[in-house]
């Protein structure tokens, strides 16, 4: 930005960062992703999803390390086959009846049992094949409808774990079925939530058989938006007071801001609907607090910018950036433990799409993976607005050859004019920036994103090099932008202990 751009600056805020104490800690796989079961079923799908692409490979190792949710409304309609073939999805479904299926709602004209669908070994050896190659860990959702006595028969999943444990394939994590709270919604039935404590001490049971899976984590109920549905906020009070705070190892839920038929640009840049993830967190800790004898850690097991697949143009353009950082941070800062990005590859919310290309949450997501671990601090500034959000973090070591206690600060400008951003503490040191702004004339629909001002492409299979630019001073953020600023001469006491106690290597091996 040039001396005469930062002269047009409208506000300015001092930002202070306290750095003594840690509010909570991310790990590295903090940023986690999902691929629904769906994609196992649809032919189209498995065709663009070639395990074997230089470049797919790439997109998914450069996220690693990763946990990756196979699960979704899909998974409980999904049969387990060693020896099975091919059951898909019908190809003359409507885009209408996809979408509806997506929301997790039927109409009379949509049977369930037409959903139904096989995986059969083959299919299961190519997707854990891909994930240990590109360094991801699994956490599989089982099909709940499968029932025997009036609780859950875990017949198929033990098929599936013994043919899983054969092959060594790691899975550190499982889940029960998707939303329990909307069953009777979606699918004219329910669940109660006193039966769904016992189906998990099943679950619980049956991973005690396979010594290769005895010690992962069991996560649920998996219910959704609890800032929007009293009933949702009641199933899991009921389930947690039945039991459920020792049947799963975290609680898991699913969050989302917006209708993908009708959200619109404004809605993305809203600060009030991006505090409606707040509100589910105060949600969930009350309703924890209030149950579970010991604090019950938090993870969002599916989570994205809008229902139904996403809404186009919108949740795969640039704009969706804003609710995606906006998450991570405020989530961090509340303590959640991971949240899974619903999703990496499959509907308009994807991060790389069908032709394989990213979009430009991807890049986000790259930069954050790359940028930010551990320690995760308040922030502080002179005056309020709701149109600037900021939080800060350590550094991650695991790509960029940071110093020990190096701080990063990252923040979403919604507002309509260009701020600054003033850190007294360290006007005179060398800070990195990386600043995201829209790739083309779409602007907040672009799909394109640029980075300092260069435009982020695929070059063949390989990545582009994601270089910061050096800056002293007070920090110019334009209007609807987001970004990071990396302090690598902040020595925070906290962050070198973390550096310390966790030594890593750049993964480019610099």
């Amino acid at each position: 930005m040039s001396t005469a751009d930062f002269a047009e600056v409208k506000q300015r805020f001092e930002v202070f960062v306290e750095t003594s104490i840690s509010l909570h800690y991310t790990s590295p796989r903090f940023l986690s992703l999902t691929i629904s079961a769906s994609e196992f079923a649809r032919k189209d799908r498995m065709r663009a999803f070639d395990y074997s692409s230089k470049k797919l490979q790439n997109l998914a190792a450069a996220l690693s390390p990763t946990n990756i949710r196979f699960g979704g409304t899909y998974a409980d309609f999904l049969h387990f086959d060693p020896n099975g073939s091919d059951s898909l999805l019908p190809s003359g479904w409507s885009q209408e009846e996809e979408d509806v299926f997506d929301s997790g709602f039927f109409t009379t004209q949509l049977d369930r049992k037409r959903v139904n669908f096989t995986l059969p070994g083959s299919r299961w050896d190519n997707m854990t094949r891909f994930c240990d190659k590109v360094g991801w860990d699994i956490m599989w959702d089982f099909n709940l409808f499968y029932w025997k006595d009036g609780l859950w028969d875990p017949t198929n999943a033990k098929t599936f774990l013994k043919y899983s444990a054969a092959r060594g394939v790691r899975m550190p994590s499982f889940q029960l079925g998707n939303e329990p709270n909307s069953f009777q919604h979606n699918f004219n039935f329910s669940i109660e939530p006193d039966v769904l404590v016992k189906d998990f001490n099943i679950l619980r049971d049956l991973i005690a058989e396979f010594p290769q899976y005895d010690a992962s984590g069991i996560y649920g109920p998996e219910n959704t938006n609890l800032d929007r549905h009293g009933s949702s906020r009641q199933y899991l009070s009921r389930f947690l007071a039945a039991g459920g705070c020792d049947a799963v190892t975290e609680i898991g839920l699913h969050h989302y801001y917006l209708d993908g038929r009708t959200a619109t640009v404004s809605d993305f840049l809203n600060p009030e609907v991006l505090d409606t993830l707040k509100l589910q967190l105060d949600y969930a800790y009350n309703i924890t607090w209030g149950t579970c004898r010991l604090r019950k850690p938090i993870r969002l097991t599916e989570t994205s910018s809008a229902f139904g697949g996403g809404a186009e143009g919108l949740s795969n353009g640039y704009v969706a950036g804003f609710l995606w950082l906006d998450k991570l941070g405020l989530s961090a800062k509340h303590g959640v433990t991971h949240l899974f990005r619903q999703t990496f590859f499959g509907g308009r919310y994807s991060l790389i799409d069908m032709k394989l290309n990213p979009n430009p949450d991807f890049f986000l997501t790259l930069l954050y993976k790359r940028l930010i671990e551990g320690p995760v601090f308040k922030v502080i500034t002179s005056g309020f607005s709701p149109m600037m959000r900021l939080y800060a973090h350590c550094a991650s070591k695991r790509y960029y050859n940071f110093p020990d206690g190096t701080l990063v600060v990252y923040y979403l400008n919604l507002g309509t004019e260009t701020v600054s951003l003033s850190m007294e503490e360290y006007q005179n040191a060398e800070l990195l920036l990386y600043s995201l702004t829209p790739g083309d004339s779409l602007g907040m629909k672009s799909k394109k994103v640029k980075l300092n001002g260069r435009l982020l492409e695929m070059n063949g299979a390989e990545l582009p090099l994601m270089k910061p630019r050096s800056h002293t001073g007070d920090i110019p953020v334009e209007q609807q932008s987001f970004g990071f600023i990396v302090i690598p001469s902040a020595e925070v006491p906290l962050c070198k202990v973390y550096h310390r106690s966790y030594p890593t290597k750049r993964k480019d091996g610099k």
